[in-house]
């Protein structure tokens, strides 16, 4: 060949090559898609009561008594209180943690006898974890916070719960199996350092023989407590006395949707004379959840 095509069938060469990693760049660089989405998982909380302070927002500096329209009030932390209902809804929820910061806006003049409530703006941040009614629990006060590498994972025991249902006076060669495999099943990295567990014990033992005999026959083991904890956050909006509308989340509440009533008017607690800021003003909130588990979808 001459010079010149040589040239050229150089050029092409590295001109196909271009093309070809350019199309390898976007194909990997392509977001992942999946149309097969698990069902959602919903909870169902008993109504918790909500403690804050709220500043008063004289949007257009009008004078008088009357809020008018325009005219917000801010809730920076509005937290969860300790009652019959929080932190723990035994026999289902334990271990719970929620507060929220609001917006609250007035829509027209409250003017008499024309009033309304204000139309709000919720984020939320919210934990829980789940009880397992399978497990005969020992008393609250032996529930410790223990380090997560000194307890057993949940999967051992949601494995052994599963497999082992013959006690530990009737296992047959499956049982032993399945002990054998329980040992092998490996936990996710995942949750908080710390959890909520307990040391099992003869009157443990006793009452929960073939979890025992799987996962710790020789007991002084530390049992987790609860099980599928999550922690996430979620907005929502409304106007009462309607339910308000649950609309979207993060985290392990991820594409949150559903509803919260309050079956109790506001509290607006005590209110300032010359601001119109609220002191332990409180309402309670009965939160109806739906979310996707993010683990079964990416």
């Amino acid at each position: 060949f001459s010079s010149s095509t040589k040239v050229i069938m150089n050029k092409l060469q590295l001109l196909r090559s271009t093309l070809l990693l350019s199309t390898l760049s976007a194909v990997s660089s392509q977001a992942v898609y999946d149309d097969v989405v698990p069902p959602p998982v919903c909870a169902k909380f008993a109504p918790i009561n909500f403690l804050g302070d709220a500043e008063f927002v004289n949007t257009d500096g009008s004078f008088g008594a009357d809020t008018t329209t325009g005219d917000m009030s801010i809730g920076q932390v509005y937290s969860a209180q300790l009652g019959p209902n929080y932190p723990n809804q035994f026999p289902v929820f334990a271990n719970m943690g929620a507060n929220y910061k609001s917006v609250c806006v007035t829509t027209f003049d409250q003017i008499f006898p024309n009033y309304g409530a204000p139309t709000c703006f919720y984020e939320f941040e919210m934990k829980f974890c789940r009880v397992n009614s399978v497990i005969i629990y020992p008393p609250l006060d032996e529930i410790k916070k223990v380090s997560r590498e000194e307890v057993i994972s949940e999967e051992k025991i949601l494995y052994a719960l599963e497999k082992g249902d013959r006690g530990r006076k009737r296992r047959t060669q499956r049982d032993t199996f399945a002990t054998d495999e329980a040992k092998d099943v490996v936990a996710k990295d995942v949750g908080e350092d710390l959890v909520d567990a307990f040391q099992i014990d003869d009157k443990f033992a006793k009452n929960n023989e073939a979890l025992v005999a799987q996962v710790c026959p020789n007991l002084g083991c530390w049992c987790p407590a609860y099980f599928d904890c999550k922690k996430g956050g979620f907005t929502a909006h409304g106007s009462g006395p309607d339910p308000i509308e649950i609309t979207g989340g993060t985290g392990k509440l991820f594409g949150a949707f559903g509803q919260i009533i309050t079956p109790t008017p506001f509290d607006i607690g005590t209110m300032s004379p010359l601001t119109g800021d609220l002191s332990d003003s409180s309402i309670d909130m009965q939160i109806e959840i739906c979310y996707y588990n993010t683990d079964e979808i990416f």
